[in-house]
């Protein structure tokens, strides 16, 4: 597992993201990279949301830029499946 995701439905206008990666993936210059790229892929795809929810991610292992486009889509399904729940 690369990540796990949390999610609530909520009343807000918008929809929340937060990310949360462990000291120990990495150095600090990864771990931001890792938050830079899962906060841009979600302000890019947020409308995959219909409803609205209130999102939590908690990184687990780490990830390059080379890993970076198979993460990303595992990122967008998992948004996708959101609404079928």
């Amino acid at each position: 597992m690369i990540f796990f995701l949390y999610f609530l439905k909520n009343n807000r206008p918008d929809s929340r993201f937060a990310i949360s990666v462990n000291r120990k993936i990495g150095n600090s210059v990864q771990r931001n990279f890792i938050k830079r790229k899962m906060k841009e892929w979600f302000r890019l795809n947020r409308f995959l949301l219909a409803d609205r929810f209130d999102l939590w991610i908690s990184m687990k292992k780490p990830f390059t830029r080379r890993d970076a486009a198979q993460i990303e889509s595992l990122f967008l399904d998992a948004l996708v499946k959101i609404q079928y729940k």
